[in-house]
Formats: structure tokens, C-alpha cells, sequence
């Protein structure tokens, strides 16, 4: 037992893991993270994209390849921390809390990383004027206005989503600004401006009389072939015909014309804004870890130079 706990307060340890930590993390920067195994074997040797997906290589930071040297750190921090503590008491020595602090900060960062790492998710969706979108913890998202501004040469130069939250029958919100560097801050969420993009939509009548709604990049097969909507060229929508992996023809129809079995009734667009909620456990335990070690190497600095003084 008390070789276990030598082994453990061992500042060599604790650098030896850094050090394992540092260059697998290195590493992982130059290989893609989170493909499909397909990925790998198309662009690796067999031999290396095997040993990338056999190490869990392809998610570093959800392998234990970057989980055990983790948790030997957090243990070699524990363990120093109450070594040091323990040391000074049986001692009666002067009491110098700094180093203790930023001990403390390096466990909660440590703790913060595997919450980011394990329970961040993400989520992208778009939103036109007008349309709303529930999301987790009970939230509700409304597009109220949405401004995309360009330079003189055309260049995006800010995108600007106005929402309004809210939680049930209560607004959070009534009028939020979300811009690229101004994320709406809901607790436990985080909404950012991610993206825009263009809608083109063709209003299709059945035979039956219904109407069904086309948008861009969806499809219908019909005698054979797949069409494809591509999209809107002034008022006419562009089908592309294609059979098996081939392109076709392009039919260009407007409103009145028939594209397969379909009456094409009208056409339109309208900008859509594309908005990311995230969700970070860890953002709070990581925020506390840095102001813990910042207090801890303050009052390090403050209790040497005292010392210096006297």
C-alpha cells in the first residue's frame, strides 16, 4: 500500500503523464476525428487505419487512450494535494494555501474536460421569419427577424438573428440579438449564429387535388428515374433527371407545367438563418477550475513576496 502511494505522489508520474497526454494529443490533431471506419481504410494503409480504429483513434478524446492517462493524473493530483496538506499539518508549518488552490483548480479542470468531452451535444437547424423550434430543457425558439449584412464587394460582413425564447408560458426573451460572436445564453444552452442559406420551394399538385410542398435537394422517383428538385432559376424550378448514377437531362418548368406526375402550382424562396444550440456540462466546472488556479498562483505570489520583504 505504501508503494502504491509513493507511485502516486510522485511528481515524475505526473510529468511522465503530461507528457503522454501532450503527444497522443498532438497526434490526434493530424488525424480526422470522428469518420466512419470507411474513412480511415480509404485514406490510410490497411495496417495504420486498422491500429486507428482498433486504439479508438478516430474519437481520441473518448478513447481510453486519453480516459486512463487522464484519470492517473487526476489521482497523482489528488494524491500530492493531500500528501502536501497532511505534510504541513503534521509539521505545524506556515500555511500557504496558493499551491493548495491551484491543486484544487487542476482536479476541477481535469473534471470539467471529461464532462465537455462526454456530455457536450450540438445541434444545427435553420429557421425562416416566423418559425419556431422547440428545443431541449423545455425551450422554444421564434425567428422574429433576421438581417444579413454584406460589404460594398459582397462579402458577409454580419448575420444578425432577432428570436424571442421562452420556457413554457414564460419569455425569456422577448427580442434577442443573436450575432457570431453574440450567443444567446439560456441555462444550459448556448444558441450561436452558424450559417445561412437560401430555401427554393415548388408547390406540387397531385392528381387528387392535394399540394405538396418540394424544397431543394429532395425527390420523387417516377417511371424509372429519380428527379431531383435542384432549385429555382428566376421562376422556374430545375429538376435534374437521373437514372442510376447518371445525370439525365435538366427539365426547367414553371407554374402550370407538369413535371411527372405533378402540376408544378407556384414557385418561391426565402433566406433561412442557421442557428446552433449547444449544451456543455462542463463549461461551468472548467470556468470555476481556471479562477480557482488564477487564485491559487496569485496568492503565491502575494506570500513570496511577503516573504522577501520580511
Amino acid at each position: 500500500m505504501q508503494a502504491l502511494y509513493r507511485f502516486f505522489r510522485s511528481v515524475r508520474l505526473a510529468v511522465v503523464l503530461l507528457l503522454i497526454l501532450t503527444g497522443l494529443s498532438i497526434l490526434a490533431t493530424l488525424i480526422p476525428q470522428g469518420r466512419e471506419a470507411a474513412f480511415y481504410f480509404h485514406n490510410y494503409p490497411p495496417a495504420l487505419a486498422r491500429l486507428i480504429t482498433a486504439l479508438g483513434y478516430s474519437n481520441f478524446f473518448k478513447s481510453w487512450l486519453f480516459l486512463v492517462p487522464c484519470v492517473l493524473f487526476f489521482v497523482n493530483l489528488g494524491v500530492c494535494a493531500v500528501d502536501r496538506i497532511a505534510s504541513r499539518l503534521q509539521r505545524k508549518a506556515r500555511r500557504r494555501f496558493g499551491p493548495d488552490l491551484v491543486h484544487v483548480g487542476l482536479l476541477l479542470l481535469i473534471v470539467g474536460a471529461l464532462l465537455s468531452t462526454w456530455g457536450r451535444r450540438e445541434g444545427s437547424f435553420y429557421l425562416g421569419l416566423g418559425d419556431s423550434i422547440d428545443l431541449p430543457r423545455g425551450y422554444r425558439l421564434k425567428l422574429l427577424e433576421y438581417v444579413d449584412r454584406r460589404y460594398e464587394d459582397g462579402r458577409p460582413q454580419d448575420w444578425v438573428s432577432t428570436v424571442e425564447a421562452t420556457r413554457g408560458e414564460r419569455v425569456l426573451e422577448a427580442s434577442y440579438p443573436i450575432e457570431v460572436n453574440r450567443p444567446l445564453r439560456l441555462r444550459g444552452l448556448k444558441i450561436y449564429q452558424s450559417s445561412f442559406k437560401r430555401e427554393d420551394t415548388a408547390q406540387l399538385r397531385e392528381q387528387g387535388g392535394q399540394t405538396v410542398a418540394m424544397h431543394d435537394g429532395q425527390y420523387f422517383e417516377w417511371q424509372g428515374s429519380i428527379l431531383y428538385f435542384a432549385g429555382l432559376e428566376g421562376d422556374r424550378a430545375v429538376f435534374e433527371r437521373w437514372e442510376g448514377h447518371a445525370k439525365v437531362e435538366e427539365l426547367w418548368r414553371g407554374a402550370s407545367e407538369f413535371i411527372g406526375p405533378y402540376e408544378i402550382v407556384e414557385v418561391s424562396s426565402r433566406e433561412l438563418t442557421g442557428l446552433k444550440a449547444v449544451r456543455d456540462p462542463g463549461f461551468i466546472p472548467v470556468l470555476a477550475a481556471l479562477l480557482v488556479v488564477i487564485a491559487g498562483l496569485a496568492l503565491t505570489f502575494i506570500q513570496k513576496s511577503r516573504d522577501k520583504e520580511s
